[in-house]
């Protein structure tokens, strides 16, 4: 017991003293999330909180099932293990919570009928592993009632306009391309800067976001291609570089599969033209970028909202927490599963509900250094988002980030 109170009391105080990182968005950046006038905050002595998932529970029969579920529901099921993870541990340092779980591939109520018979009702805060059909009925919903509702694993806005009360975890396309498109602006002012796309709408989106950035200028030297298949025509592409300066490439393919493909035909004219590329957020998927040898002569940049330092106390309790209840290691939908409801219960306790004001507050990020801003279309608040990422890069197989 003395042990367990003792990582307990580690993984709190390393959450406290985190570096600049963790300290509020909004106090280094200015801005003022009051524009909106919310409710006046209420402190209550309990939250309720519904917790919404595909659990998928009415297509198996868990008794045969219970120490080695399908793949397809471990997705829903290690959202909730990460989410049990946290209510335990948010009960140990005091927090009163009453956490309400729903399947949201049941049978019998499915996300319309816990709207329709208002159980969602009396909630103070909702947050959904929820797919793009889902989410338009929570957020719709959220801004109703005005009740926060926190999608935690989809980057979707839900075609959302006005709604201050739905906060989207995992950043849009949108947000990724700006990140890259600051980087090369910083790094590679000078290289001749070719945007490859395909006619998918997905891809097509990545390039009018990078063309749209109003945040960023489009390269002096900036084209762009389209794959007419699912290969490049290296001869064209090679029409398209100045030889006279270095080349980065923009690999606008959310296909992991196809840009992967497309890569490889890259990296045989890596070294001559000096190719750096820079990947979609999918890309994460691929593994063979930590090979060595892999890609010799041409750094790989690639963004993402998520990483997960194995060595730090954070990351080794909620590894043992899982451990202890389903075997194995967690996957990252554990993680943030277990982020989800330990960020925003903090916030609730401290501020009550709703706790809007003060959303940029990230001072209770548990590994994710969250940075929630208001994003905003002529001046009107749409919906808020984390905007926190990482940019990642392989160099012959060595990854580093910033």
């Amino acid at each position: 017991m003395v042990h367990k109170m003792i990582s307990l009391l580690l993984i709190v105080l390393s959450v406290f003293t985190m570096d600049a990182q963790r300290r509020s968005w909004l106090e280094r950046s200015g801005s003022n999330l009051k524009e909106y006038e919310y409710p006046k905050a209420e402190k209550k002595d309990r939250y309720k909180v519904a917790v919404l998932s595909p659990m998928y529970l009415d297509s198996v029969d868990l008794g045969k099932n219970l120490l080695h579920p399908p793949k397809f529901m471990m997705p829903g099921l290690d959202f909730y293990k990460g989410v049990e993870i946290a209510a335990d541990t948010l009960r140990k340092l005091g927090f009163e919570l009453d956490i309400y779980v729903y399947d949201s591939k049941s049978d019998s109520v499915g996300i319309p009928d816990l709207i329709k018979t208002k159980q969602l009702d009396s909630m103070d805060l909702i947050i959904g592993n929820a797919e793009v059909i889902d989410l338009k009925f929570l957020a719709d919903f959220a801004k109703e009632h005005e009740i926060n509702f926190v999608s935690a694993i989809s980057p979707a806005d839900a075609g959302q306009t006005d709604n201050p009360y739905f906060t989207i975890l995992q950043p849009r396309l949108t947000s990724h391309i700006e990140k890259i498109h600051k980087s090369i602006n910083a790094r590679y002012p000078e290289d001749n800067v070719i945007f490859i796309t395909r006619n998918m709408t997905a891809d097509k989106n990545a390039l009018a976001y990078f063309k749209n950035d109003i945040m960023n200028l489009v390269p002096a030297r900036f084209s762009e291609m389209e794959l007419k298949g699912t290969e490049i025509d290296l001869k064209q592409l090679v029409k398209n570089i100045d030889s006279f300066y270095n080349t980065t490439i923009v690999l606008g393919i959310l296909d992991p599969a196809v840009a992967y493909k497309n890569m490889k035909l890259f990296n045989q004219i890596a070294k001559q033209y000096n190719i750096k590329v820079y990947c979609m957020p999918t890309m994460e998927t691929v593994r063979s970028l930590g090979k060595t040898d892999e890609f010799p002569f041409m750094p790989i940049y690639y963004t993402t909202s998520y990483i997960i330092d194995k060595i730090t106390p954070s990351s080794l309790y909620i590894n043992a927490e899982y451990r202890k209840r389903m075997g194995g290691h967690p996957s990252d939908v554990v993680f943030k599963g277990f982020e989800s409801l330990y960020f925003f219960s903090n916030l609730m306790k401290k501020y009550g509900v709703p706790f809007n004001e003060h959303i940029g507050d990230n001072a209770y990020s548990f590994i994710t250094p969250y940075m929630i801003v208001p994003v905003k279309e002529k001046g009107v608040l749409k919906f808020h988002e984390n905007k926190y990422m990482y940019l990642l890069r392989y160099d012959n197989g060595i990854m580093t980030y910033e």
